[in-house]
């Protein structure tokens, strides 16, 4: 079994987010989620950059998010500030 290395519990979203770039949004799914961060996956062809505001429900307010891990298509992020 795997040590959970994580400070706080993260819930289950499966929810269809939004990382918003300078040309336009690019959807990912936002698999679990908590106050402090997130694992999120995109599609293979787009190139996320290691800081970017994240949206992660429909009509979310948007996060500063850092890249904290990656991992092929998913990705591990916390939420700045």
């Amino acid at each position: 079994m795997r040590e959970n290395r994580r400070g706080v519990f993260r819930k289950n979203a499966f929810t269809f987010g939004a990382i918003l770039l300078d040309g336009g949004e690019v959807s990912c799914l936002v698999w679990d989620a908590t106050e402090v961060g997130a694992q999120i996956e995109v599609d293979g062809d787009h190139v996320v950059p290691d800081r970017f505001p994240l949206r992660v429900s429909a009509g979310a307010e948007p996060r500063a998010a850092a890249v904290a891990w990656r991992r092929s298509r998913r990705i591990g992020i916390a939420f700045e500030g």
